[in-house]
């Protein structure tokens, strides 16, 4: 999702990397411009890597969405992860074999 003109940002908060890319796409889902401080993919400046560990999960968000931001994140992250968790639990189990 591109930023539309003009977009001041928020802080929306700090994730784990697997969380963060769950919640950016939630977001995008529900229409809100949104973007990882650190994207965990781009190793262009592997030299300043050390520096931006303290950037490493953190989201921000168009600041004029940014409490139905957090709604959507409340709400959804949760029932992600579960699923999530509920999958690997099966998979674990043996019964996603074919």
């Amino acid at each position: 999702m591109s930023p539309p003109e003009d977009v001041r940002t928020a802080y929306l908060g700090r994730f784990d990397e697997f969380e963060a890319q769950i919640v950016l796409e939630l977001l995008e889902d529900a229409g809100i411009y949104s973007y990882a401080k650190h994207e965990p993919t781009n190793n262009d400046h592997f030299a300043y890597s050390p520096l931006l560990e303290s950037d490493r999960g953190v989201i921000l968000v168009d600041a004029t969405k940014v409490d139905e931001a957090r709604r959507v994140i409340t709400e959804e992250l949760p029932k992600h992860l579960e699923s999530i968790r509920e999958s690997m639990d099966e998979l674990e189990r043996g019964g996603g074999r074919t």
